[in-house]
């Protein structure tokens, strides 16, 4: 009797207005700037779509509800600088709630500048739709887009979409958010704001980029300010990096912007990079304040953190000052590293008495090392597998390895002994206690604008069916399945070639997987049951929430649940338990 009455008391307590609107409405505060974050495809709730295997290996949904990192940085930047700024990622309210009103939220948004992320190209559907409702609702208000993708197709967004007011092209834009925020709010000259691509009477103006000795010094993600305007305007779920964000929360910090190594397939190459975003590159960050972010991600959310960029590829000096900051600032937090290269013994016996938990990961894109130097990565198997022995030696917890399907002389056989490969590499390490993952997955659904391959695709053997922003529209606008997003296919591979090899190589690692005790059998049936489904158009069962894969039912970031206690992840873990009750209720 009791469970039914509270049941019932709850239930009507979460459909009324006054309980939702404190966890998920803001409170009509007004803002200088609004950092919005659209889902990949603005109608996915309505379009029967078979999203596939296009973010198996990334920590958010295939609607990329993850908005860039960048975002934090912006955030805490301008409000240091006494600006009032929040985000709404809409990505993650649309995925979390099926009746989630989009065009009543956006109405309810009070901003003078709405900066909507085009970072990630997959992103220019919602995108385009999320800045059609803004100035349906917010006539007065001024869009800005910014991220790679917009910075790329700068001058071409600004001809075929006249919603757009702004663009800020190019990377390290903080200091250049705030000279816009300035000009908004006196009125000065935008002539004055480095970086900017505007319109003026029927022109397009190309601002000069800004001249920063040092650009770095504005970057700081500060996990305190995210949550205290999380807090602030009542909206924690607009402000999550991503939808399963909250069910085991993960930290992350940079030590880079740009790279060192020009990977064929990356549009954040030092290729890309210096062409398209930035005059150097890499730019690194001190190994202090990338210290001092972990420092706060310990007193915030107490969680594992993700240090993406190759530490070790930085250097003897810069990896042992930052393993130095860490032990002198007491920071005991699980780590997950990445790397472009092997790690070496003498790095990971320094990383192993630093870091007391920590876990690998690296991407050789085939097994095939031919393949593989063609792709921009030059080390053998011999070298990898040796520095994943040295790893699991050396107190690993995990080694994750990552295969792309979609690469120059790369067949469907060929995929398919990336697979073996996988296999006799995770069967190895089957009963040590760091575990080998394999994965595989398509370059999809695009090939990074500005990249090696796209740029010179004839050299690579790349036929690219896009090139101008609204053709990406079209084809995210028009398509229903995974493969009619795709914009390439390869000399050795067509596009049903590309799909082909990737279920097959998704029927295979799933008996993998099984095989060697990383999922029980009826989650298997269920990988395999899907993916059948997807390529003979058979039934198959989506997930409502897209929160699991199509091949791989445990993201890969979610690799430690270690957390300690602090205001904030109590707080977290609340708001989860709210929500996880709150679904079952409304679906009930």
């Amino acid at each position: 009797m009791f469970t039914k009455i509270s049941a019932g008391l709850l239930k009507r307590s979460i459909r009324h207005k006054h309980f939702n609107h404190f966890w998920d409405k803001n409170d009509g505060m007004r803002a200088d700037i609004n950092f919005v974050h659209a889902p990949s495809i603005f109608d996915f709730r309505k379009r029967n779509l078979k999203e596939g295997p296009l973010s198996d290996v990334i920590p958010s949904t295939p609607l990329f509800e993850m908005y860039p990192v960048g975002f934090v940085s912006m955030l805490g930047y301008a409000i240091r600088n006494g600006y009032r700024a929040r985000i709404s990622n809409i990505a993650v309210l649309m995925l979390s709630d099926r009746n989630f009103d989009v065009d009543r939220y956006i109405k309810s948004l009070d901003s003078e500048i709405f900066g909507i992320d085009l970072h990630w190209l997959p992103h220019v559907h919602g995108a385009f739709n999320v800045a059609r409702l803004i100035r349906k609702y917010h006539p007065n208000s001024k869009i800005l887009l910014g991220g790679f993708s917009s910075s790329y197709f700068a001058t071409d967004i600004m001809e075929s979409n006249q919603d757009i007011d702004f663009i800020l092209a190019g990377d390290f834009v903080e200091k250049q958010l705030i000279r816009l925020l300035e000009a908004n709010e006196r009125g000065t000259p935008l002539e004055e704001v480095p970086n900017l691509v505007f319109r003026k009477e029927g022109r397009i103006i190309t601002n000069p980029r800004l001249k920063d000795p040092d650009p770095g010094d504005a970057v700081y993600l500060d996990y305190s300010v995210l949550f205290k305007n999380a807090f602030k305007y009542h909206d924690i779920k607009g402000h999550l990096p991503y939808y399963s964000w909250i069910q085991n929360p993960t930290g992350m910090t940079v030590i880079q912007r740009g790279c060192q190594l020009n990977c064929g397939f990356c549009g954040g190459s030092n290729f890309a990079y210096r062409n398209n975003y930035f005059s150097s590159s890499p730019v690194r960050r001190a190994p202090q304040r990338v210290a001092e972010e972990m420092e706060v991600i310990r007193d915030t959310i107490s969680s594992p953190i993700f240090l993406a960029g190759d530490v070790r590829m930085a250097g003897e000096k810069y990896y042992t000052e930052l393993f130095s900051e860490i032990r002198n600032r007491g920071l005991d937090l699980p780590l997950l590293t990445e790397y472009f290269e092997p790690p070496t013994e003498s790095y990971l016996e320094m990383l192993s008495r630093y870091v007391s938990e920590y876990s690998c990961e690296i991407s050789p894109e085939s097994s095939n090392e031919a393949i593989r130097r063609r792709a921009g990565k030059h080390y053998s198997n011999a070298e990898l597998e040796k520095s994943i022995e040295n790893a699991s030696r050396l107190g690993s917890k995990k080694f994750d390895v990552y295969y792309s399907i979609g690469l120059p002389e790369q067949t469907v056989d060929r995929v398919l002994e990336d697979c073996s490969y996988m296999e006799k590499m995770m069967y190895r390490f089957r009963n040590k206690e760091m575990a080998v993952h394999g994965f595989i997955a398509p370059l999809a659904p695009f090939i990074d604008p500005g990249s090696l391959f796209y740029e010179k695709s004839e050299q690579f053997g790349y036929r690219i069916k896009a090139r101008k922003i609204m053709d990406y529209y079209d084809l995210l606008d028009r398509g229903i399945s995974w493969e009619d997003f795709l914009n390439y296919e390869t000399k050795w591979m067509s596009k049903e070639d590309i799909v082909r090899a990737t279920y097959q190589s998704g029927l295979r690692e799933a008996e993998i997987g099984n095989k060697l005790g990383f999922i029980t059998s009826n989650e298997k049936n269920e990988i395999q049951t899907n993916i059948m489904g997807y390529m003979n158009g058979l039934p198959y069962t989506p997930k409502d929430d897209k929160s699991k894969h199509l091949t791989y039912l445990q993201k890969e970031i979610e690799w430690s649940h270690r957390h300690s206690l602090t205001a904030v992840s109590i707080t977290v873990f609340i708001y989860h338990q709210y929500e996880f009750i709150r679904r079952a209720i409304m679906s009930s």
